[in-house]
């Protein structure tokens, strides 16, 4: 009897844990798919090829898709941008002056950090990043993506 009684508690601190996680600022697994999917149709309009990244605030992914022909490294990249993003609540790009001072060094999470133009925060926490396209389409696409949710 002890032993299920231990066993239900146990079961409850881990719901409870589970269910933190859950309450992180950010856009649903639907709404990071919708905002992926608007920065993929302006990257197809800008004639690129893209990786788009959502994250949630604490930086933690929430979706990622690469389009056909953008370059493998481009995830990776994206998420390094959105990582400061979200981070910071402000555009990657205009975060570039931070890249020499050391925070990346800090900042939670195995991406590295990228202070680079292609990323911005989202309405109700979080971050989406692109990466495959110049800077500027980048950061473009991803405000794309960024509008649809703020619409929502």
């Amino acid at each position: 009897m002890n032993a299920r009684i231990g066993g239900a508690c146990a079961l409850l601190a881990l719901l409870t844990v589970s269910t933190a996680y859950a309450q992180v600022p950010g856009p649903s697994l639907a709404d990071a798919k919708k905002a992926i999917a608007a920065a993929q149709a302006a990257a197809t309009k800008m004639n690129t090829n893209l990786s788009c990244v959502v994250l949630d605030a604490r930086g933690g992914v929430i979706a990622a898709e690469r389009m056909d022909k953008a370059p493998f490294f481009t995830v990776d990249v994206a998420r390094g941008k959105a990582l400061v993003s979200a981070s910071f609540g402000a555009p990657s790009g205009t975060l570039a002056t931070l890249a020499t001072s050391g925070l990346g060094n800090v900042l939670p999470g195995p991406a590295a950090p990228l202070f680079m133009q292609g990323a911005v925060p989202l309405k109700g926490g979080g971050a989406m990043g692109c990466s495959g396209g110049a800077s500027q389409q980048d950061e473009d696409a991803a405000k794309a993506g960024a509008a649809l949710l703020a619409g929502n």
